[in-house]
């Protein structure tokens, strides 16, 4: 059988909760201000794109940004960065997804401009400027500590861990793909995958990157093996995988989480450590 998913007993919380909120240490006028663009990020991508692109669909990218704030704002606690800096770039990092593979340089001139009309100039706006222009693979470990936080996070996001078990199974899902043809391409996806750990640039990215890596192999290695050798899905995480994959419509986690945490607590420990996992995972956790 595939590997089992770790086993996690912890008391399942209700509700998903938000990690997004500002810094308690930052100053009431930065805090002002990170709210106003918070503002400006949800009006502009909570509902972009309107129809399916290619790997976006409305919500992703705006959900994909606060587990960014989340996580790149753990990591510059741990290593000792501007958290400030770190915060605002990664809230503002996708602020022109819409431009495709330009969106960093785009999205870095835009914030240029932005800033300064919210009051931060000077040496703060440029170190946020400068850390989105360089998020989508243009850092190296010579770069500012507050850029390589955001470009690992962002990248950690998108493809390591539960979550990007989700994000597979949802894409898949909105472009018609069955689920069990899903499944079966797992086995080619995950070593894809596994093989982005080198453009990480930080040790602690590629440390949380391994763990989320051995999480997503233990899901994805059980669901490989139920598939092939059908037992009645005894742990429940087949039955996770078909909620996945029929709620891609919607494809918003934050509300799948709010649905799973109401409904699956105490169906089985393997899948209430996978439904911990994702909510670990979306607050920058682990």
């Amino acid at each position: 059988r595939g590997r089992g998913v770790r086993q996690d007993r912890r008391r399942i919380q209700v509700t998903p909760r938000e990690m997004t909120q500002t810094n308690p240490q930052m100053t009431n006028e930065l805090a002002a201000t990170y709210d106003a663009l918070h503002e400006i990020i949800r009006a502009r991508l909570e509902n972009w794109p309107a129809q399916r692109e290619g790997y976006h669909w409305a919500g992703y990218t705006y959900d994909h940004t606060l587990r960014v704030v989340n996580l790149s704002v753990c990591m510059g606690e741990r290593l000792g960065a501007d958290v400030d800096v770190i915060r605002f770039a990664a809230l503002l990092h996708d602020i022109c997804k819409e431009a495709g593979r330009e969106h960093a340089a785009v999205g870095a001139e835009e914030v240029r401009r932005l800033l300064p009309e919210h009051g931060i100039n000077g040496e703060l706006a440029e170190r946020v400027a400068y850390a989105i222009e360089c998020h989508a693979g243009d850092n190296t470990e010579q770069h500012p500590l507050e850029n390589l936080c955001l470009g690992d996070a962002d990248l950690i996001d998108a493809n390591f861990g539960i979550v990007a078990a989700w994000r597979f199974i949802t894409i898949r899902s909105g472009r018609g793909e069955p689920l069990d043809g899903t499944i079966v391409a797992m086995e080619e996806w995950l070593p894809r995958k596994d093989e982005l750990v080198e453009l990480l640039n930080t040790d602690l990215g590629r440390e949380i990157a391994m763990e989320r890596s051995r999480r997503m192999h233990d899901f994805c290695g059980w669901l490989m093996a139920e598939q092939r050798e059908p037992d009645g899905d005894p742990h429940g995480l087949m039955w996770l995988a078909e909620y996945v994959h029929g709620n891609a419509d919607t494809g918003r986690l934050p509300h799948q989480l709010a649905d799973l945490l109401a409904n699956v607590d105490g169906r089985s420990t393997a899948l209430d450590a996978v439904i911990v996992a994702l909510q670990d995972e979306s607050e920058g956790r682990k």
